[in-house]
């Protein structure tokens, strides 16, 4: 196994691993520190079933099945398509192709994602990068004061807003099965004790204990410093890729692409192991 950094001080590629085989114990140990250390993984050129997926997943932690279950993969449920693709007048998957914002995954759950794992199965010509953001990096680089003005603060999140904001359905079953909750802004790493913000401006209603105003302007003021240009890794997909991110310590978003080129993603992810949430 070799590995190659990809980002700046962050992502790294992972080579000479065949995801489509069962991995031995030391070689899941070693992706995973990579991943831990690096926050983003990619491996490219992987030819992999669903089962491959779930396997590869389950080496980090429990699976969990996505709530907006409208795209879920009815025999793997684990599974979610992402595409833009339709058959018949219907949508194969979730997101289409427009850019989707900054966030990061299940922001709006108890117990968030741990990780979520992205595998290429069509890729379109123009645009659709993912770009990645450090939130450990973003932490460092910010002044003392802006650290000391979040340490005690918490943001509300909800599913909603990303629904309304992406003009995603969102039927009421599943808006009441994730009512809005808080999470602190600055956490810590429950394996490396890594001190990084905690984001998804997608998800954010406001800065709990603020007025809306002074919630907008300190949200705008974090935001920045999470997405600085010198602390981002955008990922130009090819078909066979595979990305694993670790959301405890990264944003997200994804670049627009022609509505006429054709994108199909399949996605998966994993929570935290239940003797490490309370952790974190």
């Amino acid at each position: 196994m070799q590995h190659e950094l990809l980002g700046p001080g962050f992502a790294v590629e992972i080579k000479g691993v065949d995801l489509s085989q069962a991995q031995s114990d030391e070689t899941v140990r070693r992706m995973r520190d990579l991943w831990l250390e690096h926050k983003v993984a990619v491996f490219r050129n992987q030819a992999l079933e669903d089962e491959d997926l779930i396997r590869f997943a389950e080496y980090f932690g429990p699976t969990y099945v996505y709530v907006r279950d409208q795209f879920n993969d009815r025999q793997r449920p684990v599974i979610t398509i992402i595409s833009n693709i339709e058959e018949d007048g219907r949508k194969l998957g979730d997101l289409g192709d427009g850019e989707v914002h900054w966030h990061t995954d299940q922001a709006y759950s108890k117990d968030g994602s741990f990780g979520t794992i992205l595998y290429g199965v069509e890729i379109p010509e123009d645009g659709g990068a993912t770009c990645y953001g450090d939130l450990a990096q973003a932490y460092a680089a910010m002044p003392k004061d802006l650290q000391d003005r979040i340490a005690d603060k918490s943001v509300t999140y909800s599913i909603a807003r990303a629904a309304e904001t992406q003009k995603l359905g969102l039927p009421e079953s599943q808006r009441k099965a994730k009512p809005p909750l808080s999470h602190s802004l600055v956490r810590i790493h429950p394996y490396i004790e890594r001190k990084a913000l905690y984001l998804s401006p997608n998800h954010a209603l406001h800065v709990d204990g603020m007025t809306a105003e002074e919630s907008d302007a300190l949200l705008q003021e974090i935001e920045a410093y999470a997405t600085r240009p010198e602390a981002v890794y955008c990922h130009q997909w090819r078909k066979g890729d595979l990305v694993i991110h670790d959301n405890t310590t990264t944003i997200h978003r994804r670049d627009p692409f022609p509505e006429s080129q054709r994108r199909l993603l399949r996605r998966t992810g994993f929570l935290l192991p239940e003797d490490a949430r309370e952790r974190f």
